[in-house]
Protein backbone atom coordinates (compact mmCIF):
# COMPACT_ATOMS: atom_id res chain seq x y z
CA UNK A 1 0.00 0.00 0.00
CA UNK A 2 1.53 3.75 -0.96
CA UNK A 3 1.67 5.91 1.75
CA UNK A 4 -1.23 8.69 1.24
CA UNK A 5 -1.01 12.25 2.63
CA UNK A 6 -3.51 12.19 5.91
CA UNK A 7 -4.79 15.31 7.40
CA UNK A 8 -5.42 14.79 11.01
CA UNK A 9 -8.47 17.47 12.67
CA UNK A 10 -9.94 16.93 16.15
CA UNK A 11 -12.23 18.51 18.49
CA UNK A 12 -10.21 17.01 20.90
CA UNK A 13 -6.12 17.60 21.28
CA UNK A 14 -3.49 17.44 23.85
CA UNK A 15 -2.06 21.33 24.16
CA UNK A 16 -0.42 23.71 26.98
CA UNK A 17 -4.42 24.50 28.61
CA UNK A 18 -5.65 21.21 28.59
CA UNK A 19 -2.57 18.63 27.96
CA UNK A 20 -4.28 15.38 28.78
CA UNK A 21 -7.17 16.41 26.07
CA UNK A 22 -7.87 13.91 23.73
CA UNK A 23 -4.77 11.92 24.31
CA UNK A 24 -6.00 9.16 22.22
CA UNK A 25 -6.36 11.30 19.44
CA UNK A 26 -2.80 11.73 19.42
CA UNK A 27 -2.35 7.65 19.42
CA UNK A 28 -4.52 7.42 16.27
CA UNK A 29 -2.71 9.93 14.31
CA UNK A 30 0.67 7.84 15.56
CA UNK A 31 -0.35 5.08 14.39
CA UNK A 32 -1.27 6.21 11.00
CA UNK A 33 1.82 8.17 10.77
CA UNK A 34 3.51 4.76 10.71
CA UNK A 35 1.95 3.77 7.39
CA UNK A 36 1.13 7.40 5.79
CA UNK A 37 2.43 11.13 5.84
CA UNK A 38 0.45 12.58 8.50
CA UNK A 39 -0.20 16.75 9.25
CA UNK A 40 -2.58 17.27 12.32
CA UNK A 41 -3.97 20.73 12.40
CA UNK A 42 -5.78 21.92 15.25
CA UNK A 43 -6.86 25.46 16.69
CA UNK A 44 -8.32 26.25 19.95
CA UNK A 45 -9.02 29.59 21.94
CA UNK A 46 -6.97 30.80 24.53
CA UNK A 47 -7.89 33.27 27.09
CA UNK A 48 -3.90 34.04 28.08
CA UNK A 49 -3.92 35.71 24.70
CA UNK A 50 -4.75 39.22 24.60
CA UNK A 51 -4.90 39.32 21.26
CA UNK A 52 -4.26 37.79 17.39
CA UNK A 53 -3.00 34.16 17.19
CA UNK A 54 -0.06 31.91 17.72
CA UNK A 55 1.19 28.71 16.10
CA UNK A 56 3.36 25.80 17.88
CA UNK A 57 4.31 23.68 15.32
CA UNK A 58 6.61 20.65 15.96
CA UNK A 59 7.68 17.88 13.39
CA UNK A 60 8.28 14.87 15.68
CA UNK A 61 6.82 12.25 16.04
CA UNK A 62 4.65 13.53 13.04
CA UNK A 63 4.33 17.32 11.75
CA UNK A 64 1.73 19.11 14.11
CA UNK A 65 0.18 22.25 14.02
CA UNK A 66 -1.37 23.98 16.99
CA UNK A 67 -2.91 27.07 17.03
CA UNK A 68 -3.92 29.26 19.62
CA UNK A 69 -6.58 31.87 19.27
CA UNK A 70 -7.58 34.83 21.69
CA UNK A 71 -11.15 34.61 22.89
CA UNK A 72 -13.85 37.25 22.40
CA UNK A 73 -15.59 37.71 25.71
CA UNK A 74 -18.47 39.70 24.05
CA UNK A 75 -21.82 38.05 24.98
CA UNK A 76 -23.48 35.94 22.23
CA UNK A 77 -21.96 37.39 19.41
CA UNK A 78 -18.34 36.76 20.66
CA UNK A 79 -18.80 32.92 20.63
CA UNK A 80 -20.60 33.35 17.20
CA UNK A 81 -17.11 35.66 16.49
CA UNK A 82 -14.87 32.87 18.11
CA UNK A 83 -16.37 29.72 16.18
CA UNK A 84 -16.24 31.89 12.97
CA UNK A 85 -12.72 32.84 13.48
CA UNK A 86 -11.58 29.16 13.99
CA UNK A 87 -13.46 27.83 11.09
CA UNK A 88 -11.80 30.09 8.75
CA UNK A 89 -8.29 29.62 10.85
CA UNK A 90 -8.31 26.06 9.62
CA UNK A 91 -9.51 27.04 5.73
CA UNK A 92 -6.51 29.53 5.99
CA UNK A 93 -3.62 26.73 7.39
CA UNK A 94 -4.86 23.76 5.14
CA UNK A 95 -4.52 26.34 2.17
CA UNK A 96 -0.91 27.59 3.46
CA UNK A 97 -0.18 23.08 3.72
CA UNK A 98 -0.99 22.99 -0.03
CA UNK A 99 1.07 25.65 -0.61
CA UNK A 100 4.22 24.30 1.11
CA UNK A 101 3.68 21.52 -0.66
CA UNK A 102 1.37 19.08 1.68
CA UNK A 103 -1.77 17.97 -0.40
CA UNK A 104 -4.03 15.89 1.58
CA UNK A 105 -5.55 12.76 -0.02
CA UNK A 106 -7.85 12.20 2.80
CA UNK A 107 -9.26 13.95 6.13
CA UNK A 108 -9.47 12.11 9.04
CA UNK A 109 -11.34 14.38 11.86
CA UNK A 110 -11.62 13.03 15.43
CA UNK A 111 -14.94 13.55 17.43
CA UNK A 112 -17.54 14.61 15.04
CA UNK A 113 -18.96 18.15 16.78
CA UNK A 114 -17.70 20.61 16.09
CA UNK A 115 -15.09 18.92 13.63
CA UNK A 116 -16.99 17.50 11.26
CA UNK A 117 -18.65 20.34 9.84
CA UNK A 118 -14.79 21.67 9.08
CA UNK A 119 -14.06 18.34 7.53
CA UNK A 120 -17.24 18.77 5.43
CA UNK A 121 -16.53 22.33 3.95
CA UNK A 122 -13.02 20.96 2.95
CA UNK A 123 -14.57 18.18 1.26
CA UNK A 124 -16.73 20.78 -0.47
CA UNK A 125 -14.02 23.16 -1.38
CA UNK A 126 -11.61 21.13 -2.30
CA UNK A 127 -12.85 17.72 -3.32
CA UNK A 128 -11.06 15.95 -0.83
CA UNK A 129 -13.12 12.62 1.25
CA UNK A 130 -13.47 12.57 4.84
CA UNK A 131 -13.82 9.93 7.70
CA UNK A 132 -14.54 10.55 11.37
CA UNK A 133 -13.07 8.53 14.24
CA UNK A 134 -15.32 9.02 16.84
CA UNK A 135 -14.81 8.70 21.04
CA UNK A 136 -17.50 10.54 22.59
CA UNK A 137 -19.96 9.41 25.13
CA UNK A 138 -22.46 12.04 24.08
CA UNK A 139 -24.45 9.51 22.02
CA UNK A 140 -25.17 7.12 25.14
CA UNK A 141 -28.58 7.89 26.87
CA UNK A 142 -26.54 7.59 30.37
CA UNK A 143 -24.18 10.23 29.76
CA UNK A 144 -23.62 13.19 31.25
CA UNK A 145 -23.05 15.24 28.41
CA UNK A 146 -25.68 16.42 26.17
CA UNK A 147 -26.60 17.86 22.81
CA UNK A 148 -28.29 21.26 22.15
CA UNK A 149 -30.80 21.14 19.07
CA UNK A 150 -28.39 22.60 16.98
CA UNK A 151 -25.01 20.80 17.84
CA UNK A 152 -27.60 17.67 17.18
CA UNK A 153 -28.00 18.83 13.73
CA UNK A 154 -24.86 19.98 12.69
CA UNK A 155 -23.30 16.53 14.78
CA UNK A 156 -25.96 14.63 12.02
CA UNK A 157 -25.13 16.84 9.19
CA UNK A 158 -21.90 16.34 8.97
CA UNK A 159 -21.55 12.77 10.47
CA UNK A 160 -23.92 11.55 7.44
CA UNK A 161 -21.66 13.24 4.82
CA UNK A 162 -18.44 11.03 6.09
CA UNK A 163 -17.25 8.52 3.44
CA UNK A 164 -17.02 6.31 6.74
CA UNK A 165 -17.54 6.61 10.58
CA UNK A 166 -14.94 5.18 12.82
CA UNK A 167 -16.34 4.21 15.83
CA UNK A 168 -13.99 2.83 18.80
CA UNK A 169 -16.30 0.07 20.20
CA UNK A 170 -19.42 -1.67 18.76
CA UNK A 171 -21.25 -0.45 21.08
CA UNK A 172 -20.76 3.17 20.53
CA UNK A 173 -21.74 2.46 16.95
CA UNK A 174 -25.03 1.14 18.04
CA UNK A 175 -25.57 4.45 19.79
CA UNK A 176 -24.78 6.58 16.84
CA UNK A 177 -26.98 4.56 14.95
CA UNK A 178 -29.60 5.36 17.45
CA UNK A 179 -28.92 9.01 17.68
CA UNK A 180 -29.72 9.50 13.65
CA UNK A 181 -25.94 8.75 12.06
CA UNK A 182 -26.49 6.38 9.18
CA UNK A 183 -23.29 6.47 7.43
CA UNK A 184 -21.07 3.52 7.00
CA UNK A 185 -19.81 2.49 10.02
CA UNK A 186 -16.85 0.54 10.57
CA UNK A 187 -15.17 0.07 14.34
CA UNK A 188 -11.29 0.78 15.17
CA UNK A 189 -10.23 0.42 18.15
CA UNK A 190 -8.41 2.66 20.45
CA UNK A 191 -4.17 2.35 19.97
CA UNK A 192 -1.56 2.09 22.78
CA UNK A 193 2.23 2.02 22.70
CA UNK A 194 2.84 -1.80 22.98
CA UNK A 195 6.17 -1.23 23.59
CA UNK A 196 6.00 0.79 26.35
CA UNK A 197 3.06 -1.34 28.58
CA UNK A 198 4.96 -4.70 28.44
CA UNK A 199 5.17 -7.04 31.37
CA UNK A 200 8.18 -6.73 33.88
CA UNK A 201 8.92 -8.38 36.97
CA UNK A 202 7.20 -6.80 40.17
CA UNK A 203 9.10 -6.04 43.21
CA UNK A 204 8.24 -7.71 46.15
CA UNK A 205 5.62 -5.52 47.83
CA UNK A 206 3.77 -5.89 51.66
CA UNK A 207 0.71 -5.53 50.79
CA UNK A 208 -1.51 -5.85 47.69
CA UNK A 209 -1.43 -2.66 44.79
CA UNK A 210 -4.17 -1.23 42.77
CA UNK A 211 -4.28 1.02 40.42
CA UNK A 212 -6.83 3.54 38.79
CA UNK A 213 -6.35 5.65 36.14
CA UNK A 214 -9.22 8.41 35.19
CA UNK A 215 -10.33 12.22 35.12
CA UNK A 216 -11.93 11.56 38.52
CA UNK A 217 -15.00 13.15 37.06
CA UNK A 218 -17.64 12.21 39.71
CA UNK A 219 -20.21 11.09 37.46
CA UNK A 220 -18.91 9.40 34.91
CA UNK A 221 -15.79 7.73 36.67
CA UNK A 222 -17.50 7.11 40.04
CA UNK A 223 -14.60 7.09 41.75
CA UNK A 224 -16.48 7.23 45.24
CA UNK A 225 -17.72 3.82 44.43
CA UNK A 226 -14.10 2.92 44.15
CA UNK A 227 -12.87 4.76 47.75
CA UNK A 228 -15.91 2.83 49.57
CA UNK A 229 -14.94 -0.72 47.72
CA UNK A 230 -11.21 0.00 48.65
CA UNK A 231 -11.95 0.76 51.97
CA UNK A 232 -13.90 -2.78 52.45
CA UNK A 233 -11.29 -4.59 51.01
CA UNK A 234 -9.31 -3.62 53.04
CA UNK A 235 -10.80 -5.44 55.72
CA UNK A 236 -9.61 -8.55 54.21
CA UNK A 237 -6.17 -6.99 53.14
CA UNK A 238 -5.59 -3.82 55.65
CA UNK A 239 -1.95 -3.62 53.65
CA UNK A 240 -2.94 -2.77 50.00
CA UNK A 241 -2.59 0.18 48.18
CA UNK A 242 -4.77 2.43 45.94
CA UNK A 243 -2.33 4.31 43.75
CA UNK A 244 -4.80 6.62 41.28
CA UNK A 245 -2.89 8.66 38.76
CA UNK A 246 -5.30 11.57 37.74
CA UNK A 247 -5.32 15.38 36.08
CA UNK A 248 -8.50 15.48 38.15
CA UNK A 249 -9.19 17.50 41.64
CA UNK A 250 -8.02 14.85 44.31
CA UNK A 251 -8.62 17.24 47.21
CA UNK A 252 -12.41 17.04 46.36
CA UNK A 253 -12.20 13.69 47.58
CA UNK A 254 -10.34 14.39 50.95
CA UNK A 255 -13.09 14.80 52.81
CA UNK A 256 -14.41 10.92 52.12
CA UNK A 257 -11.50 9.64 52.25
CA UNK A 258 -10.80 10.78 55.36
CA UNK A 259 -14.43 9.67 56.78
CA UNK A 260 -13.09 5.81 55.41
CA UNK A 261 -10.27 6.23 57.45
CA UNK A 262 -8.25 4.72 54.37
CA UNK A 263 -6.13 8.07 53.96
CA UNK A 264 -2.66 5.98 54.78
CA UNK A 265 -3.49 3.45 52.20
CA UNK A 266 -4.52 6.07 49.22
CA UNK A 267 -1.52 7.35 47.04
CA UNK A 268 -2.30 10.04 44.76
CA UNK A 269 0.14 10.49 41.69
CA UNK A 270 -1.24 13.45 40.03
CA UNK A 271 -0.72 13.23 35.95
CA UNK A 272 1.80 10.97 34.81
CA UNK A 273 2.68 10.40 30.51
CA UNK A 274 2.58 6.87 28.95
CA UNK A 275 6.15 5.77 30.89
CA UNK A 276 4.91 6.67 34.54
CA UNK A 277 1.56 5.01 34.22
CA UNK A 278 3.55 1.87 32.56
CA UNK A 279 5.45 1.74 35.46
CA UNK A 280 3.04 2.20 37.87
CA UNK A 281 1.13 -0.58 36.03
CA UNK A 282 4.42 -2.70 35.71
CA UNK A 283 3.96 -2.75 39.61
CA UNK A 284 0.40 -3.17 40.23
CA UNK A 285 -1.76 -6.45 40.98
CA UNK A 286 -4.88 -5.33 39.84
CA UNK A 287 -6.13 -2.57 37.76
CA UNK A 288 -10.14 -1.73 39.25
CA UNK A 289 -12.36 0.69 36.81
CA UNK A 290 -15.84 2.20 38.21
CA UNK A 291 -17.24 3.98 35.76
CA UNK A 292 -20.92 4.47 35.16
CA UNK A 293 -20.50 5.22 31.17
CA UNK A 294 -17.58 4.70 29.10
CA UNK A 295 -16.47 3.63 25.36
CA UNK A 296 -13.68 2.38 24.57
CA UNK A 297 -10.96 3.39 27.72
CA UNK A 298 -7.32 3.34 26.78
CA UNK A 299 -6.25 2.52 30.44
CA UNK A 300 -7.61 -0.75 29.92
CA UNK A 301 -6.06 -1.73 27.12
CA UNK A 302 -2.88 -0.39 28.98
CA UNK A 303 -3.48 -2.79 31.84
CA UNK A 304 -3.79 -5.46 29.60
CA UNK A 305 -0.62 -4.64 27.62
CA UNK A 306 1.19 -4.96 31.44
CA UNK A 307 -0.22 -8.48 32.18
CA UNK A 308 -2.24 -6.80 34.79
CA UNK A 309 -5.97 -8.34 35.45
CA UNK A 310 -8.95 -5.71 35.58
CA UNK A 311 -12.13 -5.53 37.43
CA UNK A 312 -14.41 -3.28 35.64
CA UNK A 313 -17.72 -2.22 35.58
CA UNK A 314 -19.54 -3.81 32.64
CA UNK A 315 -20.62 -0.59 31.11
CA UNK A 316 -20.00 0.88 27.11
CA UNK A 317 -17.79 -1.18 24.73
CA UNK A 318 -15.20 -2.44 28.06
CA UNK A 319 -17.01 -5.96 27.80
CA UNK A 320 -15.16 -6.08 23.95
CA UNK A 321 -11.68 -5.40 25.44
CA UNK A 322 -11.72 -7.14 28.41
CA UNK A 323 -12.44 -11.12 28.64
CA UNK A 324 -12.30 -13.98 31.07
CA UNK A 325 -8.56 -14.04 30.28
CA UNK A 326 -8.19 -10.88 31.17
CA UNK A 327 -10.25 -9.92 34.57
CA UNK A 328 -13.89 -9.69 35.28
CA UNK A 329 -16.90 -7.22 35.16
CA UNK A 330 -19.28 -6.45 37.24
CA UNK A 331 -22.54 -4.43 37.07
CA UNK A 332 -22.06 -0.64 37.53
CA UNK A 333 -22.78 0.75 41.24
CA UNK A 334 -23.17 -2.71 42.42
CA UNK A 335 -20.37 -2.00 45.37
CA UNK A 336 -21.04 -6.08 46.77
CA UNK A 337 -20.18 -7.00 43.78
CA UNK A 338 -17.75 -5.01 43.28
CA UNK A 339 -15.83 -5.67 46.54
CA UNK A 340 -16.31 -9.76 45.57
CA UNK A 341 -14.79 -9.58 42.64
CA UNK A 342 -11.41 -7.57 43.77
CA UNK A 343 -11.14 -9.96 46.51
CA UNK A 344 -11.69 -13.07 44.40
CA UNK A 345 -9.47 -11.98 41.54
CA UNK A 346 -6.64 -11.15 44.65
CA UNK A 347 -7.06 -15.16 44.81
CA UNK A 348 -6.00 -16.05 41.38
CA UNK A 349 -3.61 -13.62 40.64
CA UNK A 350 -1.35 -16.56 39.69
CA UNK A 351 -3.39 -17.57 36.44
CA UNK A 352 -3.18 -14.55 35.03
CA UNK A 353 -0.55 -15.32 32.34
CA UNK A 354 1.13 -11.78 32.15
CA UNK A 355 2.71 -12.38 28.70
CA UNK A 356 -0.15 -13.88 26.98
CA UNK A 357 -2.11 -10.58 27.79
CA UNK A 358 0.50 -8.73 26.47
CA UNK A 359 0.36 -10.60 23.08
CA UNK A 360 -3.43 -10.73 22.60
CA UNK A 361 -3.20 -6.62 23.70
CA UNK A 362 -0.82 -5.74 20.87
CA UNK A 363 -2.48 -7.98 17.79
CA UNK A 364 -5.37 -5.84 18.64
CA UNK A 365 -4.30 -2.56 20.16
CA UNK A 366 -1.05 -1.90 18.29
CA UNK A 367 0.32 1.06 16.63
CA UNK A 368 0.79 -1.08 13.41
CA UNK A 369 -2.54 -3.24 14.17
CA UNK A 370 -4.29 0.09 14.04
CA UNK A 371 -2.35 1.89 11.27
CA UNK A 372 -2.73 -0.82 8.86
CA UNK A 373 -6.64 -0.73 9.79
CA UNK A 374 -6.43 2.62 9.17
CA UNK A 375 -4.41 2.32 6.11
CA UNK A 376 -6.74 -0.43 4.81
CA UNK A 377 -9.81 2.18 5.12
CA UNK A 378 -8.74 5.12 3.27
CA UNK A 379 -7.45 2.87 0.59
CA UNK A 380 -10.73 1.55 -0.17
CA UNK A 381 -12.42 4.75 0.21
CA UNK A 382 -9.70 6.77 -2.26
CA UNK A 383 -9.96 3.62 -4.91
CA UNK A 384 -13.85 4.28 -5.01
CA UNK A 385 -13.52 8.04 -4.79
CA UNK A 386 -11.33 7.62 -7.93
CA UNK A 387 -13.49 5.06 -10.05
Amino acid sequence: MQKRNVLFLSSWYPNRIKPTHGNFVFQHAFASAKFNHVHLIYVCLDESLKHGQELVYSSEPFPTSIIYLSKSRIPILGSIWNYLRILLCYLRYLKKLKKDGFHPDIVHANVVYPIGFVAWLVKKIHRIPYVITEHWTVYHHSAQAKLGFWQRKMTIFSANRAASILPVSENLAKAMRSFGINSEMKVVYNAIDTDVFVPKEKIINEGIQLVHVSSLDPIQKNPLLLLEAFQQMLLTHPKAKLNIISDGDYHFFQPEIQRLGISGNVIFHGIKDAKGIAQLLQQANLFVLTSRFENLPCVLIEARSCGVPVVSTNVGGIDEIIQANDGVLVPSEDLGALVTAINQQIERLSSYQSDDMHKRASELFSYNAIGKEFTQIYESILTEHAS
